[in-house]
């Protein structure tokens, strides 16, 4: 790529209303979702200089207490969203760019809430920052922050299930909320491949498996989880048209099981995917998008 290319592109990109990695994000979309966007190596090249962010790592030493805030209006009051410490809420805000979440689109999405209704709900190091999960009484964020910002556009994603019982009426142990790909701050192509959810109590760690040797514990604080496991973005074969040369997309990573474990290491539940569309990836979108067939039993 030229200089005057490099100049075409970030021109090109500041003229958009979203923010530059937006576009980026577009380009993260995993093959099992079945709605993945392509994007040529040098545009992502491009993208990557324009969103680079310094990789300081932000150190939340002090999870909040176990109490929950009441919630309005909701059939079960106190089966809402940890307190947050000071530092927990910075990350939160940087989590939500200090603004409302976005939609499906990236557009911003202020009758979903401000960033003050949101909470820091788990973290967990990676490289350059921390992965975060943030919610509301409306859904959830999944970022990687370094403090400051974050690598993708603050997408809510609603609670799948039913909402009678509160966040945490489900009757499983555990319930996984979503499985997904996530963009890195250590590197351009990186990606954290996620696995997101709640636990009941009663449940002290949860063990994640991924297919090919793949392992790993999750970060589990006041009942929510989330596990990754670090992957790149690969050549997508299947590109075609004339941003297929150098077009790359995520790989994809099966779950095996997510299971849960009580505080004398006892499992006390396993979810395994059920059907083939919540093998590699699983969204709260897939449950009303009415493309994704069948239906994920996470949706349930």
């Amino acid at each position: 790529m030229t200089d005057q290319m490099l100049k075409d592109v970030l021109a090109t990109l500041a003229d958009r209303a979203e923010p530059v990695d937006d576009l980026a994000g577009r380009a993260l979309r995993t093959a099992a979702r079945r709605r993945r966007t392509r994007t040529a190596a040098a545009c992502a090249a491009a993208l990557a200089l324009a969103v680079a962010v310094p990789a300081t790592a932000v150190a939340v030493r002090e999870h909040s207490a176990p109490d929950t805030l009441d919630s309005p209006g909701e059939p079960n009051p106190g089966n809402g969203l940890p307190k947050n410490t000071p530092a927990e809420k910075t990350l939160a805000r940087a989590c939500l760019r200090n603004g409302p979440p976005t939609g499906s689109m990236g557009e911003k999405r202020p009758d979903k809430g401000s960033a003050s209704d949101f909470r820091m709900l788990t973290e967990m190091p990676v490289p350059g920052g921390r992965l975060v999960e943030v919610g509301s009484r409306l859904g959830y964020v999944l970022c990687v922050s370094d403090g400051k910002g974050n690598t993708e556009p603050p997408k809510l994603h609603t609670w799948p299930g039913t909402s009678g019982g509160g966040l945490f009426g489900f009757g499983t142990p555990l319930r996984v909320d979503g499985i997904m790909q996530v963009q890195a701050l250590s590197r351009w192509d990186g990606l954290h491949a996620v696995v997101v959810g709640r636990a009941r109590p009663g449940v002290a760690r949860i063990h994640v498996v991924w297919a090919g040797g793949r392992e790993g514990e999750a970060a589990l604080v006041n009942g929510f989880f989330v596990a990754q496991t670090p992957a790149r973005m690969v050549p997508d074969r299947e590109a075609t048209g004339p941003m297929s040369q150098g077009a790359m997309s995520g790989p994809t990573i099966r779950v095996v099981s997510v299971t849960g474990y009580d505080p004398a290491g006892r499992a006390l539940y396993a979810w395994q995917p059920k059907v083939r569309t919540e093998q590699a990836g699983f969204a709260p979108e897939d449950c009303t998008d009415g493309l994704t067939r069948p239906r994920p039993t996470l949706c349930g």
